[in-house]
């Protein structure tokens, strides 16, 4: 049968393009050997990840010596047809597509540690979010912009940055785009060929629309999935056909996930197309898989699939090459592309800002200008400004001009703002409802403000300002109102006797200025103003501060925060470094009773991974107040000495991880604040195990201290012992949480339930 499969194809061969070139030699002599062997193309469909199969084609295609005169593809295709127009071998393809996480890339998710510290203090909170524009709340017109992609496909096909006409790459190339304007599809041949691929594969409605030589394109399979014939009109005369297209789906179970729908609904428009194509097609390859168009992490079981059914048409294969190179030999090229590590950069462009000042680009990447430009360092600048969330995507391309390289950022600006909304519930704080607001460019340019209002029995309300200056200094100011309530327990061994309950109602103001390096460590120096009022409901020592009083407070922090996730995190540090000098000032009896005191504390927390699933989480916590003729010892009675305001106090128990003072800490096995004074020590000691999907259990051990004089800190009786264990399912609304736990002063077990994300 392979014999039989060998000749038919040779003797197609000789048939079709020998005798009508001795034919055409006969008429003219000056037609030379080499126009004997017919152009081969190799056309790849559009499938999303089952394309990857394409590798396992291309591998078979190499062994056999089987080279190829033009590449095309859509889609998927485009991708694959790309990296092998640019002279990528298919092991180096494989390399490359192992090294990227698939489920950041096709979420346009960058890593966390780029996020704007602002962002990730008001981001971090909220379930779903809604554009506003033009003063309407809207939806978003795609789920993601492909940020993360286009970054991706700058450095793979980086090796032809400076080739406008893709017949001039190492294997000639098209790729295929639809107009979303015209419904019709455009021929891509020519331009910036990171963006021409990145245009073949938009998939409308999961990415935007791109803007490409003049049109708006979604991706190329609307339309033509399987571009044959803009090959045939090239001037190609074999076609290899490969096809990961399933058809579409006949019964309602298959379609079962959003791409799943999007696919079938514009299978029916690339029917026409399909059938021209397999109708020119010479050697047709279809690729029948269990996975989807979806599933890019399964790349080595797709690539296997592939290559074993390429196996099954090797005598084909290997007859054509070996047909081909009877008439004229053709060695294989030398695939030995990869992608590139700099560019030299003459000249800065910005194309697309309205909003956002030409300075923000100058102070962030100005130092690229004349230069050598590494694609790291490149990537690194470009996550930082897209983490400032000012644009919906920075997109860049190198253009080529003579002997002249300039970066050109493609920015789009944000909508004005977004709406949010969360929603929560834990055992200290109990239920709230949460509107969360962002605005960007609203008040000033490179300016952001964010509002969040809490809903529920303990309200608050946030406002920040913030003007964004880059990799240069900002400023702000913010604003916050707040008023909870929560026990007071005299007799940590009966907790069940509430020896009161307190009241916290606080309105602040705050003005700043800031320092932000690398969106991951953050330096302000500012000023508060409080005007705060404490109740207690039952009677004691304090029961007559029921009046508001203002206080002044100056401060200085340095904050860090480089985990990979708010919650759950696996790596990463959250960490703060914080003075205040509190002072105050109203002129009734407060100041008989409050002194100005400097507060200073050190928080600390890790996670360290140690395997795959396993991470340590160390932390520690050390505040401490020091106010003069404030004794060390105990010496004395508490009540001889005048105290910080006790907002200013700290305080320890509960499980929150945000609160809406600063002094408050967690503490396995302790009761919400159960225990405070004017300083504190805390050591943590957790480990968190992610024992299934997003399943984890985590083991807390917590030593620590709260006492009104340092010296009790050192006196082991005083020390608590809290031990535990919390099992999170992390969902689309945040961590859903049950904690078992005990201490040395509370031996029996409690436990904890958190419903959502902290805010």
């Amino acid at each position: 049968m392979a014999h039989q499969v060998k000749y038919l194809i040779l003797s197609f061969i000789l048939l079709c393009w020998i005798l009508p070139v001795k034919s055409i030699i006969g008429q003219d002599d000056t037609v030379t050997e080499k126009s004997k062997r017919p152009k081969v193309g190799l056309v790849m469909s559009g499938g999303g990840a089952k394309g990857w199969a394409y590798i396992g084609l291309l591998k078979v295609m190499q062994e056999v010596g089987l080279e190829v005169d033009y590449v095309a593809g859509s889609s998927a295709g485009s991708i694959v047809g790309g990296m092998y127009a640019l002279g990528y071998h298919p092991d180096t393809m494989l390399t490359i597509i192992r090294s990227v996480n698939w489920d950041d890339l096709m979420t346009d998710k960058i890593d966390r540690k780029y996020i704007n510290y602002e962002e990730k203090e008001f981001g971090d909170t909220y379930i779903m979010d809604f554009p506003v524009r033009n003063k309407k709340v809207g939806l978003k017109a795609s789920m993601y912009e492909g940020q993360v992609i286009n970054m991706m496909l700058n450095r793979i096909y980086s090796p032809g940055y400076n080739i406008y006409d893709f017949s001039q790459l190492p294997t000639p190339f098209l790729c295929i785009g639809t107009n979303l304007l015209t419904g019709e599809a455009v021929l891509l041949d020519n331009g910036y060929l990171p963006m021409a691929i990145r245009s073949s594969m938009s998939i409308p409605a999961y990415f935007s629309p791109t803007s490409y030589e003049g049109n708006y394109l979604v991706d190329g399979g609307v339309v033509n999935n399987y571009p044959v014939k803009p090959v045939k009109d090239k001037g190609v005369d074999f076609i290899i056909g490969a096809d990961v297209q399933s058809g579409n789906k006949k019964t309602i179970e298959d379609l079962n996930s959003m791409t799943s729908v999007i696919d079938q609904i514009i299978g029916f428009n690339r029917e026409d197309a399909n059938k021209i194509g397999y109708e020119l097609t010479d050697l047709y390859i279809h690729f029948e898989m269990p996975y989807g168009m979806m599933d890019f992490n399964n790349y080595d079981s797709i690539i296997a699939i592939g290559e074993k059914v390429a196996r099954e048409h090797y005598d084909e294969l290997k007859a054509l090459a070996d047909s081909l190179n009877a008439l004229e030999f053709k060695p294989l090229k030398s695939y030995t592309a990869a992608p590139l590590d700099s560019v030299f950069v003459n000249k800065l462009i910005v194309v697309g800002n309205k909003k956002v000042d030409a300075s923000y680009f100058e102070n962030s990447f100005g130092q690229f200008e004349n230069s050598w430009v590494k694609f790291d360092d490149l990537e690194d600048v470009i996550q930082l400004a897209y983490g400032s969330k000012f644009f919906k995507h920075l997109f860049y391309e190198f253009q080529f001009d003579g002997d002249k390289t300039n970066l050109v950022l493609n920015v789009k600006e944000g909508d004005v703002g977004y709406i949010s909304v969360g929603a929560h519930y834990d055992d200290d704080y109990s239920v709230s409802v949460l509107l969360n607001g962002a605005f960007r460019n609203v008040v000033g340019r490179n300016s952001k403000a964010f509002t969040d209002l809490v809903i529920g029995p303990n309200p608050r309300f946030r406002g920040l300002y913030i003007k964004d200056n880059g990799a240069k200094p900002g400023y702000g100011g913010k604003l916050e109102i707040y008023s909870f309530n929560f026990n007071v327990y005299d007799n940590p061994a009966n907790l069940s006797a509430i020896t009161e309950n307190w009241n916290f109602t606080n309105f602040e103001v705050s003005l700043f200025a800031q320092k932000i390096l690398k969106n991951r460590h953050w330096f302000r120096i500012g000023g508060n103003y409080e005007y705060f009022r404490f109740k207690s409901k039952l009677e004691n020592e304090a029961d007559s501060i029921t009046d508001y009083n203002s206080y002044a407070n100056f401060y200085f922090s340095f904050n860090s925060d480089t985990r990979d996730k708010a919650y759950l995190a696996t790596k990463g540090v959250l960490s703060e470094l914080r003075f205040e000098y509190v002072t105050p000032i109203s002129s009734n009896w407060v100041q008989q009773v409050f002194e100005n005191s400097l507060v200073f504390w050190l928080k600390y927390n890790q996670s360290i991974p140690v395997s795959k699933r396993i991470s340590l989480k160390p932390g520690i916590f050390l505040g401490g107040t020091y106010q003069k003729g404030y004794p060390f010892s105990s010496n004395k009675p508490a009540s001889t000495y005048k105290r910080p305001p006790v907002q200013h106090w700290f305080y320890m128990g509960g499980q929150s991880p945000v609160s809406y003072v600063n002094g408050f800490q967690p503490f396995s096995g302790v009761k919400f604040v159960q225990k405070y004074g004017l300083y504190q020590a805390i050591l943590k000691f957790h480990v968190q195990y992610n024992f299934y999907k997003k399943l984890y259990v985590t083991f807390m051990g917590d030593l620590g201290a709260n006492e009104w004089y340092a010296e009790d800190l050192f006196d082991s009786k005083n020390w608590v012992v809290g031990y535990g264990a919390k099992f999170s399912y992390d969902s689309f609304i945040g961590p859903v949480e049950v904690s078992i736990m005990g201490s040395n002063i509370y031996k029996d077990v409690s436990f904890f339930i958190n419903l959502g994300y902290w805010f």
